[in-house]
Parts: C-alpha cells; sequence; structure tokens
C-alpha cells in the first residue's frame, strides 16, 4: 500500500532543510577565519546543526506522509538514526576544512557521506512500528535513493572544497536552497521506494498513527533553529571580538593607538584640549629579573593607579585612556581648565606610583596642550614625545609642560650633528658638588658632573646630550676626557694644598661595555701619578643591566686597579636585594626621591631608615642625594648614613666657585653649625 503527503508539511520539512544548510554554511565560513575560536568547535557546531536538520527533515517529512494504518515509532532507533546524519555531516564539513583536491578521495568522502545520509533514513524508517502489518521496500528504488545521497554529497563537499571563503549572503542563500533541496529529495525518492504491506482489516482504518512523533519532531525542530540561531550568535561574538582586539589592548583593556588616533581627529576642532603622555620606565628590567607576568602585572597596577588620578581630577565619565605603545600610555582631556587639571592629574599618578608601584616601575609624564602649546591637535602628541625625549631619565618620577625652547633643544638630529664637531676643551663644562660626612660634615668627596655649552645651540643639560653621544658612541672619548681633565684638576688642588678626598664620576652603560676602558683608566692614572684610591666611579643600576656580564667584569677590575665603585640613584631601577648583594661596589647613592615629604611622611621616613640600615648591613656606604632643607638633615643625621650630598650644602660648581666655597666652609667653621 501507497500513502499520501500532506504538501504544507512538506513543505515545512523542505524549508528546515534549507535553513540548517544555511546555518550549517555560515559555520563552515568560520572554519577559515584565523579567529579565536578553534576550527574544532565550528567543525562540530556545524556538524550537530546540519546532523539535526537532515534527521528533523526526514521525520517532518515521516509526519506529512499518511497511510491508512495505525503507526507508532521505536523511540530507541528514532533518537539512534540521528547519530549517522550528523557524521555525515562531520566527514562533509572535516573534508571540506582539509581541502583535500584529490578526486579519488572526493568520490570517497562523498560516498561514505551519501550512504551516512542514506543509513540515517532508512534506520528513521525501521523505527516505524506498524500495527498488523510491515514496511517493504523496492531496492530498485533504495539503491536509487542512496545514489541520489551520494551525489548530493559529492556536489555538495565541491561546493565546501571551492566556495569556503567570503559567501555573500545571496549566493550562501541559493547554495543553501540547493543543498536543501536536494537532502529533501534523497528523503523523497526513498519514500517512494518504499509501501506498506497492511491486513486487509486494517485498511479502512482511520490514520492517526504519528501523534506520538510529532512533539520529538517540534522539539527537534526547535532545537535546529536555537542551534542555527546560537551558530550565528558565535559568529557574530566572535567577529566583535576580532574587532574590540584590533581596537584594544589585550594586557590593559585600554583603546588602543588606533583608536587613540581616531579619537585625536574628532577632537581637531575642540578649542580645550590637553595630552598626556606617560612613559613606563625600567620595564625591561623588571621582565628581565622577574618574568613577564610580573611585568604585565605591573603595568595592570600603573593603570589602575591611572584610571583613579584621571577620575579624581576629570568630571568626564568617559576614560580617555589608551595603551598606545608597549611603554607609553596616553591620556586625553577635554575639559575646561584642562592645562591646570593635567598638571594635578600628574601630580596625583606620581604620587600613587610612588607609593604603591612595586619592582622598581617608574614613570615619566610629558604633557602638551592646545591652544597654551599648538593650536592643531595633531601635533600634541608630537610635543609630548619632545618633553619624554628631551628630558630622558631626569624626568624620572616628574612631568613638563611643552615649551618651545624644549623642543628646540630637544632635536635629536642637532645634537648629533653638533657631537661630531664638539670642542672638548671650549664646551664641555665641568661641575662639582661635595659631599660630607653625616654627623660631623667634614668634606669627604666631590662628584663631578659634566655640562655643554654649545655654540649654536647654547646651554645643553646631560639628560640631552648624554643619551644622543652613548647612541652615537661619543661618550666613550667624552668619558675619557672628564677622567683626565678631573686628574690634573686633583693635581692642581694638591698644588693649593686642598683634599677634596675622593674625586666621583659618573660612567655610562656604553663606557662599561667598552673593552679597552680599564687599560685606559690605568694609563691616566699613571700618566698623572694618581692615586686610584682618591678616585671613585658611579654607574647607574640601569647601566648594568644593559650588558651585566660585561659591566661586571668592569666594576670588578677597577676595583682591582684601586678604584672604588658606587651604585648611583639606588632606589629607581630594579634594587633586588640579591642582585645589590653579589655587585662589586663599595657604596651606595640613595636617590633623592627617598626624602620626597618625610618630614611629614613618619612611613616614608622609616623606609629610609631601613634602606640605609640595608645598605650597611651589607657593609656599604651609604650616600644620601638631594638634602635641601634642615628638616630632611636633622631626619638623616641621626641615621647610619655615611655621607650626605645636596644643595643644603651646596651646588654643582666650577673648580675655582668649589675652592672658595671649601675655604668659607671651613673658616666659618660652618660644619660644626650644621
Amino acid at each position: 500500500m501507497k500513502g499520501s503527503h500532506d504538501s504544507s508539511l512538506v513543505v515545512l520539512s523542505v524549508l528546515i532543510a534549507i535553513f540548517a544548510s544555511y546555518g550549517a554554511l555560515t559555520l563552515n565560513e568560520r572554519l577559515y577565519h584565523n579567529g579565536f575560536i578553534h576550527p574544532y568547535y565550528w567543525v562540530a557546531l556545524a556538524s550537530l546543526t546540519m546532523g539535526l536538520g537532515i534527521w528533523s527533515m526526514h521525520f517532518i517529512g515521516m509526519t506529512a506522509y499518511h497511510v491508512q494504518a495505525p503507526m507508532s515509532y521505536d523511540w530507541v532507533l528514532t533518537i539512534f538514526s540521528v547519530i549517522p546524519a550528523i557524521v555525515a555531516a562531520f566527514i562533509a564539513f572535516w573534508f571540506a576544512y582539509e581541502q583535500k583536491r584529490s578526486p579519488i578521495q572526493l568520490i570517497v568522502a562523498s560516498s561514505v557521506m551519501g550512504i551516512g545520509i542514506a543509513t540515517m533514513h532508512y534506520i528513521g524508517m525501521e523505527a516505524v512500528v506498524v500495527e498488523q502489518g510491515t514496511v517493504g521496500y523496492n531496492y530498485s528504488g533504495v539503491v536509487f535513493s542512496v545514489l541520489v545521497a551520494i551525489i548530493i554529497s559529492l556536489v555538495a563537499l565541491y561546493i565546501l572544497i571551492n566556495q569556503p571563503e567570503k559567501m555573500k549572503g545571496l549566493n550562501k542563500a541559493i547554495i543553501a536552497s540547493l543543498l536543501g533541496i536536494g537532502v529533501a529529495s534523497m528523503h523523497y525518492t526513498g519514500m517512494m521506494a518504499t509501501y506498506f504491506d497492511l491486513d486487509e482489516s486494517m485498511a479502512h482504518m482511520n490514520h492517526n498513527g504519528h501523534d506520538s512523533i510529532e512533539i520529538l519532531v517540534i522539539s527537534v525542530t526547535v532545537s535546529v533553529i536555537c542551534i542555527v540561531l546560537f551558530s550565528i550568535a558565535s559568529t557574530s561574538f566572535e567577529r566583535q571580538l576580532e574587532k574590540r582586539l584590533e581596537q584594544y589592548d589585550h594586557l590593559t583593556n585600554l583603546p588602543n593607538r588606533k583608536m587613540f588616533n581616531q579619537r585625536l581627529e574628532g577632537f581637531e576642532r575642540a578649542q580645550d584640549l590637553g595630552l598626556s603622555v606617560i612613559h613606563l620606565h625600567d620595564l625591561d628590567t623588571i621582565n628581565h629579573k622577574y618574568s613577564y607576568q610580573t611585568g604585565d602585572e605591573t603595568i595592570k597596577v600603573l593603570v589602575d593607579q591611572i584610571k583613579l588620578a584621571y577620575r579624581k581630577n576629570f568630571s568626564r565619565r568617559e576614560l580617555l585612556i589608551y595603551r598606545i605603545s608597549n611603554k607609553k600610555i596616553a591620556v586625553l582631556v577635554n575639559e575646561i581648565d584642562h592645562k591646570y587639571k593635567l598638571e594635578n592629574f600628574s601630580k596625583e599618578l606620581l604620587n600613587l606610583s610612588k607609593t604603591n608601584m612595586n619592582y622598581g616601575l617608574n614613570i615619566s609624564i610629558g604633557l602638551s596642550c592646545k591652544p597654551t602649546t599648538t593650536q592643531s591637535a595633531n601635533q600634541l602628541v608630537e610635543q609630548a614625545y619632545a618633553v619624554l625625549n628631551t628630558k630622558g631619565e631626569h624626568l624620572i618620577g616628574q612631568y613638563a609642560m611643552y615649551t618651545d625652547s624644549l623642543h628646540r633643544e630637544g632635536l635629536r638630529d642637532r645634537l648629533v650633528e653638533r657631537l661630531r664637531l664638539i670642542d672638548y676643551e671650549r664646551e664641555l663644562v665641568v661641575k662639582y658638588q661635595p659631599k660630607v660626612v653625616n654627623q660631623t660634615f667634614e668634606v669627604s668627596g666631590v662628584e663631578v658632573l659634566i655640562r655643554w655649552e654649545d655654540e649654536e645651540l647654547g646651554f645643553i643639560p646631560p639628560n640631552q646630550f648624554i643619551p644622543a653621544a652613548e647612541d652615537t658612541g661619543a661618550i666613550h672619548p667624552i668619558t675619557l676626557w672628564l677622567i683626565e681633565h678631573v686628574c690634573k684638576q686633583m693635581n692642581q688642588w694638591k698644588e693649593c694644598g686642598i683634599k677634596f678626598g675622593k674625586v666621583a664620576i659618573n660612567l655610562s652603560n656604553r663606557t662599561l661595555s667598552e673593552k679597552a676602558f680599564i687599560s685606559d683608566v690605568k694609563n691616566i692614572i699613571e700618566k698623572h701619578h694618581i692615586n686610584p684610591h682618591e678616585l671613585e666611579f658611579e654607574m647607574t643600576e640601569s647601566s648594568i643591566i644593559e650588558d651585566e656580564e660585561k659591566a661586571l667584569s668592569t666594576i670588578q677590575s677597577l676595583r682591582e686597579l684601586g678604584v672604588s665603585t658606587a651604585l648611583d640613584d639606588f632606589g629607581t631601577g630594579f634594587s633586588s636585594l640579591t642582585y645589590l648583594r653579589r655587585l662589586p661596589i663599595d657604596q651606595v647613592k640613595i636617590d633623592k626621591s627617598f626624602l620626597d615629604g618625610i618630614t611629614n611622611d613618619p612611613i616614608g621616613r622609616q623606609f629610609l631608615i631601613d634602606v640605609i640600615n640595608l645598605g650597611k648591613t651589607l657593609s656599604l656606604g651609604v650616600v644620601v642625594e638631594g638634602v635641601e632643607e634642615l628638616e630632611q638633615l636633622k631626619i638623616i643625621e641621626d641615621t647610619a648614613a655615611s655621607e650626605l650630598q645636596g644643595f643644603y650644602f651646596a651646588k654643582p660648581m666650577s673648580s675655582e666657585e668649589l675652592i672658595k666655597w671649601y675655604e668659607q666652609y671651613y673658616s666659618k667653621k660652618f660644619y660644626n653649625k650644621v
């Protein structure tokens, strides 16, 4: 006996097949994107969508089929029949993803897929239970339906392999329609090969045997729709995620340089606009000595501090904070009194970073404002960078606003050009700043400082010309000239009967890495008959870390010559206890930043005392730099510090000024009155 079909349900079954095909093709596209969701996820979801679609189409088609006999379904076989459909779909999508171009492989894969679809169909048919009857097949029709399934699979795989990407909406809808109609055609071809052998007593009974399956069909259909909608949502989510990662920094979740440039362009017509560029110092040191994870966590702490300072000083709810490079964070301000607010923000941030920052990360801040420093929003970046580049390490722990003179002095190309023409004797100026013994305040030594007075550019601070000299290699001959100049000066002081104690000279990382430096120093000392114990060389932590092995070897060789060594600016760089203990140094110089606010800060005062005691525990001399106030002096006087240095005693002076100061200092017995 043959049955008949409900045309409306037939149409519904075809639509379900088309809808599932469209969703599966959408998922298939995601396989070829270098996205953040693994391809296995898209293969599995596409297979599940297509398999359930085929299965749902089959049973909707069965619901559409009417035969004059009561029918029911074996639930185990009904549910089991979905597996071949999902496996067949998986084979199709995985084969397409692997892009196997061999014709034989294509035929084999499409045959396996077609047989899988046909298997699903006929297992589903075996799940049909006809009371007092059986289900039979015209086997030639069965073979034909299997061939239809294989041909459909072959076409589907060919389409997937040759058009896996960039399917436009209309094109994809057409392909999905062809696939959906093709899958439905296989089902209805199979139904043509099916007949029902019924007992004559059942032939005229009304058919109502599909009721039990309708609930399942409805639930499966809803599931297919939900899966397709979920797949579309997943695709949309991944695209949004990719877009966000193109526009945001993944570590801090701050907008990146691209977003910053877009916002800056949007502010081109703004009347009041300010920019703060925050530069991160010593980040490489933290990554090298601790770990990159520690460096990342330190950056996150700084970002939280920036947000806190932003909310305290600016009224805008939207945080205009951007990570524009690995070591730079930008803050935009579009408010009235933006210059005043930017400066307050900078002070707030510096205070937060000094009190809460870990692992020695330091910052410097360059500021620029429209219309104060420029009329163009785009020039704000150039100006803020000029501040940072010009002031360099001397801006650490500070902020500065752009000025025209700063820009003029900060032209690196000009500095490099002038360095090639520098006349050491006429243009380089040597200054000396005394150090005194703690408590007795007797002069114990001087620190040598170098300045450059160029004929064209005028006075150039060391924080501008020394980095340029290091980059070009000019720093080494300048250092040798300085050492020889100081040795000559020491002999002149001796002739005058004046002894200033140890004379300290700063060394850069480039000098520490020079192979001939030790022999050059030895030759200069011997040439001018200088006692090596009267010389001291200072170097910063960062200069040692740049080429640690070579630097440590150079420092050790200097000590073997009899020269003292000191670690300068202690506390502004890495400052690891283990690292400090193994350095071949005689003295540490505590940076002046430790003295900021100690007169009103008991915690800061105790911290300074602990650091001094640490140096003493390691049998090192401890020099406290930056003493400028009597209140600071009174606090330090009661500590274990060895020596003091700062404007309270004397500013950097020429040799002639130093001699006059020395005579006045002792004639007035100033050191006993402090």
